[in-house]
């Protein structure tokens, strides 16, 4: 259900209202590009500009007043129309009111990127953005990111807000050595800018402060994938650890969704290099590769023993770029072909079974409790001080 734009201007407010009692983080923005000249423009608020911690225009920028920035020398070399004022080390943009927006322009991105609050930039060996922002406005920029068009449910973007949320205040301090906590690409979360979506910013805004907790109240490592396969995965098979909140289950709420099944052909002798490759020529004799073409997993298995060899079923996905190590081979003339289950490694939540949970009237709080065993859904500010 799409919002009307009064509803999404009122959530914008809601949201800022909670703000006040949120956290700020600082997330490096664009940390997969190496920008050498970039415009900021002003899309709404007023900003003060900062170049080496001094004020270098008397009045605030308004918006669509544009600054230029290019990487020179190891230093930043700041243009205003064509106007140069100067080569710093340090430019801050800090928003004097409310709804502060900014965007970063440059050949060398993908598109225009839109942020919220504030940025700096820092030339180190290269430029590097900073975007200084309210947690919350983060969160649902990553929901954006990361989930926007496998759902329009207010229900699924709560379950996603609270699982970014958690994830977010449990790897803070991944970065902190670099001056910052998260950076914008996979390694940490997708967070490509502001939310504009009014439906993820209500499920952020209902969701506020939640996170997840595991028996002994501490942040669970909120483990997602796109489709079980019909069974999730245990943690402990695939990244040897012991996690008793990520533990395998069957899943028929993955059962029959967009990513539940894949097929991949492979030719014959590429299949048999594979394990020639890794195993040794054991695997030329037709004995071996009669069992190497007829492999079945009627249940998720992390490890095929095949005599006195144990073959990583994550290995064979890596190798030849599956959607998931959950399938079954079968030979066709000169042809393997792989018949799987799911999208991802299968550990903890379902994205897809979640949306199916939610569609059959299950609670967000519900879902995760599925999804993630024996754990609870508390605030945040009841275990964490800023």
């Amino acid at each position: 259900m799409r919002l009307s734009k009064t509803l999404y201007l009122f959530l914008l407010i809601a949201l800022a209202v909670n703000n006040a009692f949120s956290a700020d983080i600082k997330v490096r923005v664009l940390s997969s590009y190496n920008v050498k000249t970039v415009d900021v423009k002003i899309i709404s608020g007023n900003y003060m500009m900062l170049c080496n911690n001094l004020k270098v225009f008397v009045n605030d920028l308004i918006p669509d007043e544009a600054i230029t920035l290019t990487f020179h020398n190891n230093q930043i070399r700041v243009e205003k129309g064509i106007e140069f004022i100067g080569t710093y080390n340090q430019i801050e943009f800090i928003g004097k009111k409310y709804n502060n927006v900014f965007s970063l322009s440059s050949t060398q991105i993908d598109r225009k990127r839109y942020y919220e609050e504030d940025l700096m930039i820092t030339a180190r060996h290269e430029m590097l953005f900073i975007n200084h922002v309210d947690l919350e406005k983060y969160i649902a920029g990553v929901v954006q990111s990361e989930v926007f068009g496998s759902s329009e449910d207010v229900e699924f973007f709560k379950i996603q807000a609270t699982v970014s949320r958690t994830y977010c205040l449990a790897n803070l301090n991944r970065h902190l050595k670099e001056g910052y906590n998260l950076c914008d690409d996979v390694h940490c979360q997708s967070y490509k800018g502001r939310c504009t979506n009014g439906d993820i910013l209500r499920g952020t805004f209902e969701s506020f402060s939640d996170v997840i907790v595991d028996s002994t109240n501490k942040l669970i490592s909120t483990a997602y994938h796109s489709n079980s396969g019909g069974m999730t995965e245990d943690a402990h098979k695939i990244w040897q650890v012991k996690v008793p909140y990520l533990l395998s289950k069957v899943d028929t709420f993955s059962i029959g969704a967009k990513n539940y099944q894949w097929e991949k052909a492979i030719p014959r002798q590429q299949w048999i290099n594979f394990f020639v490759i890794r195993y040794g020529d054991a695997y030329k004799s037709p004995e071996k590769q009669e069992q190497i073409f007829n492999f079945q997993q009627k249940e998720r298995i992390a490890k095929w023993v095949i005599d006195d060899d144990t073959i990583s079923t994550k290995d064979i996905r890596d190798y030849f770029k599956l959607r998931s190590s959950y399938f079954s081979v079968e030979m066709k003339k000169d042809t393997v072909y792989l018949h799987g289950k799911g999208y991802g490694h299968g550990v903890g939540l379902s994205q897809e079974g979640a949306i199916k949970m939610v569609q059959l009237g299950y609670s967000y709080i519900d879902i995760l409790r599925f999804y993630y065993n024996n754990v609870s859904v508390i605030k945040y500010t009841d275990i964490i001080e800023f």
